[in-house]
């Protein structure tokens, strides 16, 4: 008789285990809301595009630890893991996303009319470093653009090194329809409708092609002197210049 109650309780247990072990139970699903300075970054989840962009929640998404990038443009992708609850929402705010667009911002940089000054009142710009420099020193070869005058006082342009004797690094110009050089507006695609010089009176921004293939974005800020012998004419400069060569970001 004891033999046969042990026969029947056996097979109850193993019905129990197997139960447990249900195979279509589904998996608890929790959500993620998101911010991010910038907002309007896409959300994707363990490599998957939620077709949500933030500030947003992404609903529906397994427990468990997620992998979450963060994706918008001009912006650096941004991933890190969270731990998603089932009936929770996990919430992270103010994310801030990194630019990859590379700028350096140079100036203001004073430079002088070509004629009659001194290597003391430097015309002469180089657009990468930042340093202005006389167009007739020896560093005269990294002048992207410079200061020029005439003898008579009736022509002052900012204008391509190249244009000076002996110099050939030539950069092209295209003046822009607006005056905030801090807009962040691209520039345009460099093509021939590009000029080689703008007058010093300019006041709107303009967009730089250089000798290296690199796109500047430069602004006169401020003008003066011009009184006579030993009061040159000078402008003050200030530029963007994009670190990646071809990249017409700012």
């Amino acid at each position: 008789m004891k033999k046969l109650i042990l026969l029947l309780i056996i097979p109850s247990v193993m019905l129990i285990t197997s139960c447990s072990d249900d195979p279509f139970t589904p998996t608890p699903t929790g959500g993620i809301y998101l911010t991010t300075i910038p907002a309007g970054a896409a959300i994707w989840i363990d490599g998957s595009n939620t077709f949500n962009t933030t500030p947003d929640t992404a609903t529906d998404v397994d427990q468990g630890v997620r992998s979450v990038t963060l994706k918008l443009e001009d912006f650096r992708d941004t991933t890190f893991t969270i731990s998603v609850t089932g009936g929770q929402t996990s919430v992270v705010t103010n994310i801030v996303l990194v630019t990859n667009i590379s700028t350096s911002l140079y100036g203001p940089v004073r430079i002088y009319e070509t004629y009659g000054t001194s290597a003391s009142e430097p015309s002469g710009l180089d657009l990468s470093s930042g340093m202005a420099y006389a167009v007739s020193s020896p560093e005269a070869t990294l002048v992207d653009i410079y200061f020029y005058s005439d003898a008579a006082g009736f022509s002052y342009l900012i204008q391509s090194a190249d244009l000076y004797a002996g110099l050939i690094r030539r950069t092209d110009f295209f003046v822009s329809p607006n005056t905030n050089l801090f807009d962040e507006v691209d520039s345009p695609l460099r093509n021939n409708t590009w000029t080689n010089k703008i007058n010093d009176t300019e006041n709107n921004y303009v967009f730089l092609y250089d000798h290296d293939g690199h796109y500047s974005k430069m602004k006169i800020v401020l003008r003066g002197g011009g009184g006579g012998p030993g009061d040159p004419s000078w402008v003050d400069i200030q530029w963007y210049y994009n670190d990646i060569t071809l990249d017409r970001r700012f």
